[in-house]
């Protein structure tokens, strides 16, 4: 029986047995996020932190173990579930036996569990063990290929034993056929092999990536602020480092490793005691890569530090390029630099070098060999106890013991990092986002609410003096409340404190009487409109950009941006709203701030939010009145906090707050001329200087 996807989310909790704080945490969700796609089944089913995983719609989904699942057709989807006893449908509040119909394109999610309560310990394995089921697949393809990479030197044996040593020239078009056979079902075992371990591959570095970017997304603001574009740009990249042992001729290597022995086994049998050749190959193989390892680990340790060292003055170089070019301490800069480069450099050398070394180590292991077999194998050839054609089917049974030891031997520093690459992974899944293992959120109406901050702290970790310091004050529905104060007094950090952008250490804020910390942050700020100082631009179409994920018309999107002016400059784009912002990026001219900002204006005046948080909104005399026109008519019917420095629009407001340092220096109502008045534009002024 179809169902809408709403109703098969909800099925699914009511199946699973969700507690009632989960399920009317669901129920608001899908309120405030309407499911109208597949893509927002996943968002949910990751917000409810429900294990699940995804797989195409077939019967041997009855051998994975899951309590229940939603197959998604073109339009609509299913409860279901696949049992080994039949397939069951969702219908009247149970899972009873019904008729499997699947389509070409459906896909089945599996749910695995419960919604999870506190982060894996060992995200990374439990991720893996999804793939187990690949690794025997795998392994039958490489003992299989290696079988026919087994049966080739014994048919050059035959070729020079018996077709030229016998001189039975006529059976050397039915050895070439058979070889050629072999040959080719060797290499298409090993093309389909390297496909799938490239697929596993790409997924293991799909599903890590979008797990940490989500971190990344709804972690700590001040946290993700202080790390830098360098270090989140590790933790994402940190994948491709599992992902690069997978797949190519590495993968390629650890698969045909165990059935090394097969190799050895033959060159017994051919050359008898000769075998203790690759033997002592490998020996020599494990104990110079271990050597080899402890050495890079150091030199990379030290390489590390230099190349941080050389970086960070090259970003104060950045920084204050201008102070080093006007004062006299250039010199002193430049040396240093050329120590930190110099260091750099040296550890750089020393690294490769070792690296080369150690390469050319493993070349000499292979090749000597080689070497030994054809020496030690004339004296068995002269002894009779081997043919000529044994000795050359051994040099070849050779070189597949020895090349993916040198192989594997010349990435075991790769394979090492392996646990630390898992480390810092499983750091970055376990680092709790915001709402996570939390499903409080009290209804938000779409009537102006109250704000109430009590004795709000908060400091950065990088910072002495705190940024906000025992905040208190107190907003009405509907009013509108101007904060102002000097540069750095935290105007546009009070307003990210509001927003759940970032958490307070200490003291309360209450909306419409509920602490913050009891709404779900990321439907918070759907609810509320939030706007920075700087105008933020992301590529998407102009029309999407305003609309900001809500049901809006065409209509009233060019009603907007008539009213901001920006209407003509919209339809002379090449596809008018459709125009994907980055292509105006790449035009005669970059988009200007002048532009950004009438977009910006547009979306604000296209959405009618409850709570309105705006960091200084007017940059012109023009936008000015558009501002305080739009402040008039939306006054009493939102919540509206702005920060300015502007004397004129904050005499517009309802009850001014002025910060300095941190601290609240005047909350309330701006007093009358007869009262003593608030030095609003002195606090302006100082901003300025």
């Amino acid at each position: 029986m179809s169902e809408s996807y709403a109703d098969s989310v909800n099925n699914v909790l009511d199946v699973i047995g969700v507690e009632s704080g989960v399920q009317n945490f669901a129920n608001e969700w899908i309120q405030s996020n309407p499911i109208n796609s597949v893509g927002d089944v996943f968002d949910l089913l990751d917000r409810l932190m429900i294990p699940y995983s995804v797989h195409p719609s077939s019967s041997k989904l009855s051998t994975v173990e899951h309590l229940v699942a939603i197959q998604i057709g073109a339009d609509s989807s299913v409860t279901c579930r696949h049992d080994l006893k039949g397939y069951l449908e969702y219908q009247d509040g149970a899972l009873i036996p019904a008729q499997a119909s699947q389509g070409l394109a459906d896909i089945t999610i599996l749910i695995h569990g419960q919604p999870q309560e506190k982060p894996e310990v060992d995200w990374l394995s439990n991720k893996l063990d999804n793939f187990k089921p690949i690794i025997p697949r795998l392994l039958v393809i490489s003992f299989i290929a290696n079988l026919f990479a087994l049966s080739i030197p014994f048919i050059t044996m035959a070729v020079y034993d018996h077709v030229i040593g016998g001189d039975a020239g006529h059976e050397v078009f039915g050895i070439a056929i058979g070889a050629i056979l072999l040959f080719s079902m060797m290499l298409l075992l090993k093309v389909v092999r390297s496909q799938l371990l490239t697929t596993v591959a790409n997924r293991i570095s799909r599903e890590v990536s979008e797990s940490v970017m989500r971190k990344l997304l709804f972690g700590q603001l001040g946290i993700n602020r202080m790390a830098g574009t360098s270090t989140l740009m590790n933790r994402i990249t940190t994948a491709e480092s599992l992902k690069s042992i997978v797949q190519g001729p590495l993968g390629g290597a650890l698969f045909d490793l165990p059935f090394v022995i097969i190799f050895i086994i033959a060159i017994g049998v051919l050359g008898g005691w000769l075998v203790i050749v690759p033997i002592i190959a490998l020996l020599l193989y494990f104990i110079l890569a271990q050597r080899s390892y402890r050495r890079q680990k150091l030199l990379n340790n030290q390489l590390t530090v230099s190349g941080t060292t050389r970086f960070s003055l090259l970003y104060e170089l950045n920084s204050k390029l201008s102070f080093l070019r006007t004062s006299h301490i250039l010199p002193f800069w430049m040396d240093r630099f050329e120590k930190a480069n110099t260091l750099a450099s040296k550890n750089s050398f020393d690294h490769l070098s070792h690296q080369g070394k150690y390469t050319s180590i493993y070349y000499a292991i292979g090749l000597l060999s080689t070497l030994a077999v054809v020496g030690l194998g004339i004296d068995l050839i002269f002894n009779q106890v081997l043919t000529p054609g044994g000795l050359i089917a051994t040099m070849m049974l050779i070189s597949r013991v020895t090349s993916p030891a040198q192989m594997l031997a010349n990435s075991y520093p790769r394979i090492g990092q392996v646990a630390q690459a898992k480390q810092q992974i499983n750091q970055s899944v376990s680092y709790r986002a915001e709402g996570d293992y939390s499903y409080q959120h009290h209804h938000l109406s779409q009537d102006a609410p109250s704000i109430d901050l009590e004795l709000v702290t908060l400091r950065f970790a990088n910072q002495l003096k705190p940024a906000l310091s025992g905040v208190s004050f107190s907003v009405e529905p509907g009013q509108v409340v101007a904060i102002t104060g000097p540069m750095g007094s935290g105007k546009s950090t009070l307003l990210e404190v509001i927003a759940g952008l970032l958490p307070s250490q200490s003291g309360v804020i209450k909306l419409n009487g509920n602490n913050l910390s009891q709404y779900d942050p990321q439907l918070l700020r759907k609810w509320l409109g939030y706007y920075s100082d700087q105008p933020e631009m992301v590529p998407m179409t102009v029309f999407d950009f305003i609309a900001d994920g809500r049901d809006v018309s065409e209509q009233e999107v060019e009603n907007v941006l008539s009213k901001v002016g920006a209407l003509d400059w919209v339809n002379s784009l090449a596809d008018g709203m459709d125009t994907h912002l980055n292509q105006v990026e790449s035009l005669s001219h970059p988009l200007s701030n002048y532009e950004a900002t009438m977009l910006t204006q547009a979306k604000l005046l296209c959405h009618k939010y409850p709570l309105v948080l705006l960091d200084n909104p007017v940059s012109s005399k023009k936008n000015k009145r558009r501002f305080i026109q739009w402040l008039e008519e939306n006054r009493g019917t939102s919540t509206i906090i702005f920060t300015s420095h502007d004397a004129e629009l904050i005499k517009l407001s309802d009850q001014v707050v002025v910060l300095d340092g941190g601290n609240v220096g005047y909350a309330g109502p701006i007093p009358d001329e007869n009262e003593q008045e608030l030095d609003i534009e002195a606090s302006a002024q100082g901003s300025e200087a």
